[in-house]
C-alpha cells in the first residue's frame, strides 16, 4: 500500500510523515466530521457524522433521523488503506468550499434512509479552547474541535417518504485527536470511577445573534471548564465573550433529560442575556450512530469491521426510556435539539445537558 496521497502534493504537512500517517501512534487518534438538520415545524431531524481512524485502518459513519419520536439509524463501515477521502458505504461528505458549503449525501440502499443536503454557513467557523485531560500518567484526551451554524436545502427520505429541505437550520462541527472509547478497546490502567459531572454545551441562534458555550461542572456546582463567545451577524460587531452562565433546568422527572431550561448570560461587556430553551422531540440515542459501544457487536467506533451495514429503529416515545423491538436498549449519552429565544428573539439550537453522577441541585443520582 503506498502511503502518498493527493494531500501530499500540498505545502501543508504538520509532521515528517505523509498525510496517512498521523504524528501520534495513539490507536485512538482519530478525525471527524458531524452535522445536524432541524425542520423548521420540528417534525423531522437529522444527525450524521464520518470519522477516519488511521491507526486502527478504519473509516466509519452514520445518518440518523428522527421522525415523531422514532430514530432511525443506519451506519456504515469500511476498510481504510490508503483512501482517505471521506465517503464510507453510500454516505459521503464534500468539503465544497471550506467553512462555506457542504454536501452531504446518501445514497439508497438496502436500508430506510437516504439524503442529498447542502449546508451553507450563516455564521463563521468557533473554535473552541482545546479539551485536554491527563489522569493517571496518561493522556485521556487531547482534541481540537470548531463549529459552525447554517442552513440546509436538499431532501432527506425515510422509509420512502421524502421530506423536502429549502431551509432547515444546521449546524456542523469538525473535531480531531486523542479520545475515550474509539478501536473498541480502553486500557484499564489508571481508571478510575467517574466523579459526579454537569456537563452543558450550546450552539443556538437567532438571525441576528450566535450563542455557543460549554460549562462543565461538578456535583457540587464548582466550575471545571468553560469557553463561550456570542458572535453576531453583522460583521461590523465585535465578539463579545460568554464569562459565565447560571442555569435552571427542568428535567423531565426520574430520567437525566431535560425539557425546559434558563440559562443567564454574562458577558465581557458587563451586560447580561437570557437564553431560554425548550426540547424538540426525543434526546437522541447515540449509541444508535454507532458511539457509545455501538454497532450491533457493541464495540463502538473505530473498530476494524470490514465492508458494513447496518440499520435499525429505535422508538423515544416514552420520555427516558429508549426501545428497540420493544425491549429495552442502552441509548449511550443523549443530545437535545431544541427551540430558544435569546433575549426574547425566537431561534434554534443544539443544546446537550449531560449528567454523571449525583447532582443534589438537580436532585440526579444517589
Amino acid at each position: 500500500m503506498s502511503l502518498l496521497g493527493p494531500l501530499d502534493e500540498h505545502l501543508n504537512h504538520q509532521t515528517s510523515r505523509p498525510f496517512r500517517v498521523p504524528a501520534t501512534t495513539d490507536h485512538r487518534f482519530y478525525d471527524r466530521h458531524w452535522f445536524e438538520a432541524i425542520a423548521p415545524d420540528g417534525r423531522t431531524l437529522l444527525i450524521a457524522g464520518l470519522g477516519i481512524y488511521k491507526n486502527m485502518g478504519v473509516c466509519d459513519g452514520f445518518a440518523v433521523v428522527q421522525r415523531d419520536l422514532q430514530q432511525t439509524n443506519v451506519r456504515f463501515s469500511r476498510p481504510l488503506g490508503n483512501r482517505i477521502e471521506a465517503e464510507v458505504g453510500a454516505l459521503r461528505v464534500d468539503v465544497v468550499q471550506p467553512y462555506e458549503k457542504i454536501r452531504l449525501t446518501l445514497a439508497p440502499g438496502d436500508y430506510p434512509l437516504a439524503c442529498d443536503l447542502t449546508w451553507r454557513s450563516s455564521f463563521p467557523p468557533y473554535l473552541e479552547a482545546p479539551h485536554f485531560s491527563f489522569s493517571a500518567g496518561r493522556v485521556v484526551q487531547d482534541t481540537s474541535r470548531y463549529d459552525q451554524l447554517g442552513r440546509w436545502t436538499g431532501w432527506i427520505e425515510v422509509a420512502g417518504t421524502r421530506h423536502e429541505s429549502d431551509d432547515w437550520w444546521g449546524i456542523r462541527d469538525h473535531s480531531w485527536g486523542v479520545r475515550q472509547d474509539v478501536g473498541g478497546f480502553e486500557p484499564a490502567h489508571g481508571h478510575t470511577a467517574r466523579s459526579p459531572m454537569l456537563w452543558l454545551w450550546t450552539y443556538a441562534n437567532t438571525p441576528d445573534a450566535a450563542c455557543h458555550f460549554q460549562l462543565r461542572e461538578d456535583g457540587t456546582g464548582r466550575v471545571h471548564h468553560f469557553d463561550g463567545e456570542i458572535t453576531w451577524r453583522d460583521p461590523d460587531r465585535d465578539p463579545v465573550r460568554i464569562t459565565g452562565v447560571d442555569h435552571d433546568i427542568e428535567f423531565i422527572p426520574g430520567t437525566r433529560d431535560w425539557k425546559r431550561l434558563t440559562y443567564r448570560l454574562h458577558l465581557a461587556d458587563d451586560t447580561e442575556m437570557v437564553m431560554e430553551a425548550e426540547a424538540l422531540q426525543g434526546a437522541w440515542a447515540y449509541r444508535g450512530t454507532g458511539y457509545e459501544n455501538g454497532f450491533d457487536d457493541s464495540r463502538g467506533v473505530g473498530v476494524p469491521r470490514g465492508d458494513l451495514v447496518e440499520s435499525d429503529v429505535l422508538d423515544l416515545s416514552v420520555p427516558g426510556k429508549v426501545t428497540r423491538d420493544g425491549v429495552k436498549y442502552l441509548p449511550g449519552h443523549r443530545e437535545q435539539p431544541a427551540r430558544i429565544t435569546l433575549d426574547g428573539v425566537a431561534g434554534t439550537g443544539h443544546l446537550p445537558v449531560m449528567s454523571v453522577g449525583r447532582i443534589p441541585r438537580y436532585g440526579l443520582g444517589r
